[in-house]
């Protein structure tokens, strides 16, 4: 399923460590909804701004998979609220301007 023009559910939702525990990491429609927003309005803007691939280290992760990375279950990775990632070749000083602006559009 696409998310936005370049982020999958796929690269958003998959997790080494849930398929070696045996854990589910399937998100449900409210979680995925999150997850598309997530994917439209920051990650793609990002990807677009400098141009270079944005790699999803982790995005969506369930309670239980929350916990044994030891994060807590009201992590905003449990709603499909939040991603870590790289930008392949760096550049990541200029990203928390390039969020702030983003979200300051997003927010009005």
């Amino acid at each position: 399923m696409r998310l936005s023009k370049d982020f999958t559910l796929q690269e958003l939702t998959v997790s080494d460590t849930a398929v070696k525990h045996g854990i589910s990491n399937i998100p449900n429609q409210d979680q995925i909804t999150n997850l598309i927003l997530l994917c439209q309005f920051i990650l793609q803007p990002i990807k677009e701004h400098f141009g270079k691939p944005v790699i999803i280290n982790s995005g969506y992760r369930s309670p239980e998979l929350c916990l044994l990375v030891n994060s807590t279950v009201t992590s905003q990775h449990t709603k499909g609220q939040a991603a870590d990632f790289e930008i392949k070749g760096g550049l990541l000083q200029s990203t928390p301007i390039l969020l702030s602006n983003t979200l300051r559009r997003l927010l009005g």
